[in-house]
């Protein structure tokens, strides 16, 4: 790729351009590295985390969680396998320390060892051109639906090699609540659940053998059903503080995680609302100055 200069966006042309059907933008963002390598590095991994990492070829990688043993969300994460006996998590910046500590806990005698973690600049692409994985330190799926993470040694030099205008993190916050896209220990809490945060269907996998909580979310997924459902809100403007209680004839049935006014939906949210708060529901959010109406609607967001 040849680097070009190209205008930054500013949030809402940013956000159009990294919506599905948009022209394409790059964000930069923070993130953090772990290795796991040895010859026990496959098993372990393999008997953590909730997606099939052993069925990964050299060079590919999936989406996948960290839960605890009860099932609840501890971190997403995109797993790399670098080679038979290697593997590369990519980690949320703000998870990283949790994460790994995590796996140091529950290495007892495997034969491999943890590295990590180590800070990367990441740079997150929509409508990445032809050969952007390739000039990249490591390349996953972001999840932004459609966009991919690229670790970079030099995001502004990235960018520019990209063609393509660089947005604000704003833009992007705003493209992510719009798609529903959950963010562990924002739009979660210690006790979320997989199927709470409409995670099974792009990080688990319910083939594989057992790994940590695995029980709890085979459970939720073949033999019941959970009683709340990440959702959206419609949200009048200005919208809501984060926090702010969900009622609904009354009764708290969530709280507001996240929230963007959008060019083209205007203001949103995100929740993990009880199921009887279905989309199509009136609701009211609370504020200082009192409750305000606002409407649940079916994830991802689209256009009133």
């Amino acid at each position: 790729m040849s680097a070009r200069a190209v205008a930054p966006a500013e949030p809402a042309a940013g956000y159009a351009r990294l919506r599905p059907g948009g022209e394409g933008a790059a964000v930069r963002g923070r993130a953090a590295l772990i290795w796991v390598e040895g010859p026990d590095a496959t098993g372990f991994l393999h008997g953590l985390m909730s997606n099939d990492v052993a069925g990964l070829a050299p060079g590919g990688a999936c989406r996948t969680l960290l839960l605890d043993a009860k099932g609840h969300l501890q971190a997403h994460l995109r797993v790399r396998r670098d080679a038979e006996d290697a593997f590369t998590l990519l980690v949320d910046a703000e998870t990283a320390e949790q994460v790994a500590a995590m796996l140091d806990r529950y290495h007892f005698s495997e034969d491999l060892d943890l590295l990590g973690p180590e800070e990367a600049q990441l740079v997150t692409v929509a409508g990445a051109p032809e050969g952007a994985a390739e000039a990249a330190e490591l390349a996953v799926p972001s999840a932004l639906p459609g966009a991919l993470d690229l670790v970079v040694p030099d995001a502004a030099a990235a960018i520019a090699g990209l063609g393509l205008p660089e947005a604000p993190a704003e833009a992007l916050e705003m493209a992510r609540i719009a798609a529903g896209v959950p963010r562990i220990g924002v739009d979660t809490g210690p006790s979320t659940l997989v199927q709470e945060a409409g995670l099974e269907d792009v990080a688990v996998s319910f083939d594989k053998g057992c790994y940590l909580g695995q029980e709890t979310v085979a459970r939720a997924q073949f033999r019941g059903r959970v009683n709340r459902v990440l959702r959206g809100l419609s949200l009048p403007d200005p919208p809501p503080p984060a926090g702010a209680r969900v009622l609904r004839e009354g009764r708290e049935v969530g709280r507001l995680t996240s929230r963007a006014i959008t060019p083209d939906l205007g203001a949103i949210g995100l929740a993990v609302l009880r199921r009887e708060a279905a989309p199509g529901s009136d609701v009211e959010v609370e504020t200082e100055d009192g409750a305000v109406a606002a409407r649940v609607v079916e994830l991802p967001f689209r256009e009133r």
